[in-house]
């Protein structure tokens, strides 16, 4: 069937054709039970016969459906029906990141508030032990023009696992992002989606790809041997700071490159801008790294929360319990800090989304079942199980990142 668009597969009505790849076709799809559009990915019948192929299809499905992170879209469903597989994820409206690309460079902190929350999804996926192998423009959904959601994990790499739902020996991804290893069809870890995030980032920093050529052969061999341009070549507002962590994240040699995606996000994080604004000079050689991008920091002492990107100071209440989230005129319940003047209804803060305990020895951090996570230092908290917090920890509450300060 050269389309499924009309048809009916298992209880999804299949709408318009949304997009098209190598091992599969994404459509729109309408969900009548619970009234809502999903996007649905087919697996193209021919790649999707085989005992094998679904084995491992179906356990690759498994482990990016248990992955939750605000910034990694959502798995809802899988199935096998009429010769196919197809997954059915979450569907986003705002268009790609491909899309927003218009040959022109972008400003870092614009370009941050994409390139960061990507970073922190990969470094998460890694943790769980899941590579991607495809990070590109076109797999990075736009919730908002804010908040980027990675997607199509179908060519992922489970670590521990030898095969992969592809042959092996096949080299996969796309040629324009991939990482020399890749390039060479060699074994390749999560430092390959290192150097692809690298790559997105140049090209919306220098509104070019690294490495161009007349054909994808040609631009693959060049990177096996060339190094990228360096950025501040194409756009002279590219800080050297800045600079110097790209072209580490683009080594060819992996051992040179990034160790682990947190390193590099961590490094990002403290550039100036990072946040969305640009730092004061005399803040930015100043102040501690977790505070540099706040702007002018209030003199309020004792426990509080500080807005990243607006500097808004957040007193905690002298008590044991501080609850986090947002306003509810139905609730007997309010928080005691309430972010729905800070944006957290646009974020997706859950009205009870997290708290904070006060003990002798310091104050511990637990999410309160939170519909999109809530996160300490980049790694997700698990709802019940409260870890400890210090001074200039960076808490997140989906999308809404605050700093912690207790002095």
């Amino acid at each position: 069937m050269n389309t499924w668009s009309g048809q009916i597969i298992g209880s999804y009505q299949i709408g318009e054709e949304v997009g098209q790849g190598g091992m599969a076709t994404v459509y729109r799809a309408y969900q009548t039970q619970l009234e809502r559009w999903v996007a649905i990915k087919i697996m193209h019948t021919a790649q999707a016969s085989g005992t094998e192929f679904l084995t491992r299809f179906r356990r690759e499905a498994r482990a990016v459906a248990a992955l939750r992170h605000p910034n990694i879209l959502n798995i809802y469903d899988y199935g096998e029906e009429r010769g196919i597989a197809y997954i059915v994820m979450e569907y986003i409206e705002g268009g790609t990141l491909k899309a927003r690309l218009t040959g022109q460079p972008m400003e870092w902190p614009d370009a941050a508030t994409l390139i960061i929350p990507v970073g922190h999804a990969l470094a998460y996926a890694h943790s769980e032990g899941v590579v991607h192998r495809d990070v590109k423009p076109a797999n990075v959904l736009l919730a908002r023009s804010d908040w980027p959601m990675l997607a199509d994990f179908g060519l992922v790499k489970i670590v521990g696992h030898q095969r992969g739902i592809t042959r092996p020996g096949v080299t996969i991804g796309t040629p324009a992002y991939f990482s020399p290893e890749q390039a060479a069809g060699g074994e390749v870890d999560h430092r390959t989606d290192v150097y692809s995030l690298g790559i997105v980032l140049y090209q919306l920093l220098t509104g070019r790809l690294p490495f161009e050529a007349d054909s994808p052969i040609e631009a693959m061999l060049r990177r096996l041997h060339d190094s990228p341009p360096p950025p501040r070549q194409l756009n002279p507002h590219i800080t050297p700071q800045l600079e110097a962590i790209l072209l580490r994240a683009l080594a060819r040699d992996v051992e040179t490159r990034y160790p682990t995606m947190q390193d590099l996000v961590n490094d990002l994080s403290r550039v100036p801008g990072s946040t969305g604004r640009v730092t004061p000079p005399s803040l930015a050689t100043s102040a501690p790294a977790a505070t540099a991008r706040l702007g002018t920091l209030s003199p309020v002492a004792g426990p509080r929360l500080i807005v990243a990107g607006t500097g808004a100071v957040l007193t905690l209440p002298q008590q044991g319990e501080v609850l986090i989230g947002r306003a509810d005129p139905q609730s007997t319940r309010q928080p005691d800090v309430d972010l729905g003047t800070h944006g957290a209804r646009q974020a997706g803060v859950s009205r009870h989304h997290a708290r904070l305990l006060y003990y002798p020895d310091g104050w511990l951090l637990e999410d309160l079942n939170s519909t999109n996570g809530t996160f300490l230092n980049s790694a997700p908290i698990s709802p019940g199980q409260p870890v400890r917090v210090s001074t200039g920890d960076i808490l997140r509450c989906s999308q809404l990142t605050l700093i912690f300060y207790e002095e």
